[in-house]
């Protein structure tokens, strides 16, 4: 006889199967204790909290934030978690279908408790001795995610039950099915079904295929588990079994199941259109937004905000080409800057070129198009309306505006010499020392010392109250050396102030939002009616004279190689000390566009460059470029103006001289100069300096 026929072990006693059965039996005891609690809310004995069921039944949902261009494209968005709400009536029925089959097959017919699926779980689980199939409906789904925790409680889950009594009580099936496809996290950062769709297909929800939302149905049950961006071979296996409940379900056919299962899935990585459309320019708006007082636009990354801007894409798109195309020749000016040491290191490299252009419309206000930079990706600082920059003589406007509004006139005659004012010394070319020259042609050639001069008679102060007038909100020193453009300036600040010779002497306030609604249509809040976003700054006659001043530098000043755009356009350079800053701010009648080329450091270009030779070029691409979009037109001539020819050095009535143009009762009067007999005499012959 063996010992082992003596000595049996005794059979191990079944804990585990008593434990999962003591566990069902507890559920169905949970579901009792959850009807109890409904019906004595129901008899008024206990009350459950109302405002949970409100909460439901208005549910603010989230949604990212769209901006549009004025033609209603979308070019931007902004979010806090990403969602993107999708009604029920646009929910695909095989998305609906796969969901209900895999996550709760009677949604439908039950009051928000399947009874049955419970009863069928506790006898699996019985049978197996394994957790297996859940019995959670979709509205208890909901009730604990918005509501609830996943403590495993006996209080939490008999609250469960009843809440979800509650809901179905006061809510339909439909709006159910809706809050729960939007609010639930379904991995790789996407909240909601529309999200999800854009990340892992790249997709709106409305265009996927019934073995795309097998595959997103799947994700219900564990986002992190199926994630399909990390996780691509377990997502296809939760797939295959979604497509068997549909099958199971009888909502799909045998030969339907075979289809999708075969159906290759292809994910694609969602690229965000505001690091394509127009970057910089969404960023200011999500910047503007952040800053209004209104109540109702607090939280704009979560609350579907629809911003309807100015902007014109085709425009926008076309000034990003423009600076592209001169990337070759800022690359090359890169390696001639001056050096810059490598924070945290000892190591040296040349400062950084960058350009940046802002196109507006001068009547409207409107922002058109805005480059911040010459990679987004790069860096995301906006040098259109965040750098403070040096205008040199783009500024000069503003200095010839006040004087002639103080009675001077294009054929006043300075004479160019050395000046020294407060300490401060201008220079000029070598060839403009020593000699006459009229207030035109020290504007259109960019002279210094003249500029200060007359900087002198005006006084300093009425040029800064000028230059605020014309919109510029960055504050200017005091100085003289402000007359040259020493005192820092936005691109908005310039382009406000071109803006206003563009419309005759009217400031229009630029304003690159037009409204603001919610999800619905609704208006938030609305840009002011143009009127009252407008004021005249300069009378028609004065900006018509420094329109047609403007003109000249274009056709035989610092920016005559455009010389033929002078035909429909006006503009004036400008070049800050060591071409560290390069401009040329130019409008038509219709559009105003500012360019800037510098160093992002403030420091030289160590070489011979000037707005004319950098900045001019890009802009006369875009500005010819512009003219199949926004056809061009002259600038409208008030009345009350006199047209002249006149020597360019001497300012006396010349045939052949330069046009020049003046009020109507301040014209030149003087046929002959003593300064051009005695020019003449000395030099021993007669210059023609009437192009120069």
């Amino acid at each position: 006889m063996l010992v082992s026929d003596v000595v049996r072990p005794s059979p191990r006693f079944p804990w585990k199967t008593l434990g999962l059965a003591l566990l069902s039996l507890l559920m169905i005891f949970m579901v009792g204790a959850g009807y109890l609690i409904s019906w004595l809310n129901d008899v008024g004995v206990f009350s459950i909290d109302k405002n949970k069921i409100k909460e439901l039944q208005h549910y603010s949902y989230q949604d990212n934030s769209i901006v549009f261009d004025r033609n209603g494209k979308k070019i931007g968005e902004f979010f806090d978690k990403y969602h993107i709400y999708v009604p029920y009536n646009e929910i695909p029925t095989h998305f609906i279908d796969a969901l209900v089959s895999i996550e709760d097959k009677n949604f439908f017919e039950h009051n928000g408790i399947d009874v049955q699926a419970i009863l069928r779980a506790t006898i699996s689980r019985i049978k197996s001795g394994k957790f297996g199939q859940g019995a959670s409906t979709i509205t208890q789904q909901l009730v604990r995610s918005i509501f609830l925790n996943n403590e495993k409680t006996f209080e939490r889950k008999a609250l469960e039950i009843a809440l979800a009594i509650e809901v179905e009580k006061n809510l339909s099936k439909e709006k159910i099915i809706e809050i729960y496809v939007n609010s639930m996290f379904l991995g790789n950062g996407a909240y909601g079904i529309g999200a999800a769709a854009r990340r892992y297909f790249a997709k709106d929800i409305r265009q996927i295929s019934p073995a795309e939302s097998a595959l997103i149905a799947g994700l219900f049950q564990s986002p992190s588990r199926y994630n399909p961006a990390r996780y691509p071979d377990r997502a296809r296996r939760r797939q295959l079994q979604v497509i068997s409940a549909l099958l199971r379900t009888k909502k799909i056919s045998h030969q339907q199941a075979v289809k999708i299962r075969k159906e290759k899935l292809e994910y694609k990585e969602y690229n965000y259109v505001n690091s394509s459309a127009a970057p910089w320019f969404v960023d200011y708006i999500q910047d503007l937004i952040s800053k209004m007082p209104d109540p109702n636009l607090k939280n704009a990354k979560r609350n579907g905000l629809r911003i309807h801007t100015s902007l014109d894409m085709t425009l926008q798109q076309l000034a990003e080409q423009t600076i592209k195309s001169h990337n070759s020749n800022l690359n090359e000016l890169q390696g001639r800057t001056a050096k810059i040491r490598v924070p945290q290191s000892k190591s040296l490299r040349n400062a950084t070129i960058e350009a940046s252009m802002l196109v507006t419309d001068p009547k409207s206000g409107d922002i058109l198009a805005m480059v911040g930079g010459r990679d987004y990706q790069k860096t995301k600082f906006n040098r259109t309306i965040n750098a403070l920059r040096s205008p040199g003589s783009a500024f000069k406007p503003i200095v010839y505006t006040e004087a002639l509004s103080q009675g001077f006139k294009w054929s006043d005659v300075i004479f160019v010499s050395p000046v020294n004012i407060e300490n401060y010394r201008p220079k000029n070319t070598k060839d403009d020392y020593l000699t006459e020259t009229t207030m035109l042609r020290a504007f259109y050639r960019s002279m210094n010392s003249p500029t200060i001069e007359i900087a002198s008679k005006l006084g300093i102060k009425s040029i800064i109250e000028r230059a605020k007038e014309l919109g510029i909100r960055s504050p200017i020193k005091e100085e003289f050396g402000s007359a040259l453009g020493s005192s820092d300036v936005t691109m908005l600040d310039l382009a406000r102030a071109y803006g206003a010779y563009a419309t005759g002497g009217i400031l229009t306030e630029i304003s690159p939002i037009n409204k603001i609604t919610n999800s619905d249509g609704r208006i938030i809040w609305e840009a002011s009616a143009l009127p009252a976003r407008q004021k005249r700054v300069l009378n028609q006659q004065i900006s018509y004279l420094m329109t047609q001043g403007m003109r000249s530098v274009l056709s035989v000043g610092t920016g005559h190689s455009s010389s033929d755009l002078s035909s429909i356009s006006a503009g004036k350079t400008g070049t800050s000390n060591d071409s560290a800053d390069n401009w040329f701010c130019g409008y038509t009648p219709d559009l105003v566009s500012i360019v800037w080329v510098g160093t992002d450091e403030h420091v030289p270009i160590m070489a011979n460059v000037t707005g004319g030779s950098i900045a001019l070029p890009i802009w006369d691409q875009f500005i010819r470029s512009s003219q199949t979009i926004r056809k061009p037109r002259d600038f409208d001539r008030p009345d009350g103006i006199l047209e002249a020819s006149v020597h360019p050095l001497y300012g006396h009535l010349v045939k052949g001289g330069t046009k020049m143009y003046f009020l109507s009762n301040k014209g030149p009067e003087a046929t002959e100069s003593a300064l051009e007999s005695i020019e003449n005499a000395s030099s021993g012959g007669y210059r023609n300096v009437f192009q120069h």
